[in-house]
């Protein structure tokens, strides 16, 4: 093999290499990086597909879910809304035997489109006594939420509890646009 024949081979190959790199760097890497990103959207579509193939399946029991919410809705007068709210702490407390030392309402407005009526109470009674006022309360069909509770002792022996509770109760703004 002669010196023109090995810089002709040597031109060849480097050019070879070179052409390689570049289809590398310009064809093969951004192919593989792209194939790469839409095997990641073709998994987070095929989760949003079953995560609506869950509701589909689940339509009938959330569709009775929400009627069940609308129906237990506090009235849209005030006066009874706050007439049923007052009721129910009233059944509470009757069925739990606690005793309020005070309870402070208030009307919260929200912009998602519902109102809360919010109520801040200091109660004493035993460890059962609260405990079955708390059940009373997350058991109850008035749609009520117990935002912040805390309990301290009244006495040495920690036998009579004292409870100061912020809870709320709901008010949905129901309208024909509202049904999921």
């Amino acid at each position: 093999m002669t010196d023109k024949q090995r810089l002709t081979y040597l031109k060849i190959g480097a050019i070879s290499v070179v052409g390689l790199f570049l289809l590398d760097l310009i064809v093969i890497s951004p192919a593989i990086d792209s194939w790469g990103e839409q095997s990641d959207r073709i998994a987070a579509l095929h989760q949003k597909v079953d995560r609506g193939q869950q509701l589909l399946d689940r339509q009938d029991s959330i569709r009775e879910h929400w009627a069940r919410m609308v129906s237990a809705n506090l009235p849209a007068e005030v006066s009874a809304a706050e007439s049923v709210a007052y009721q129910a702490i009233g059944r509470w407390a009757a069925v739990s035997g606690i005793s309020f030392a005070s309870l402070t309402p208030q009307w919260q407005d929200h912009d998602e489109g519902y109102q809360t009526f919010e109520c801040r109470a200091s109660a004493t009674g035993t460890q059962a006594s609260l405990s079955r006022f708390i059940y009373e309360m997350e058991t109850d069909k008035v749609p009520v939420n117990l935002d912040e509770f805390e309990i301290t002792t009244r006495d040495e022996h920690g036998a009579l509890l004292t409870m100061t509770a912020r809870f709320s109760f709901l008010r949905l703004n129901v309208s024909g646009n509202n049904t999921p």
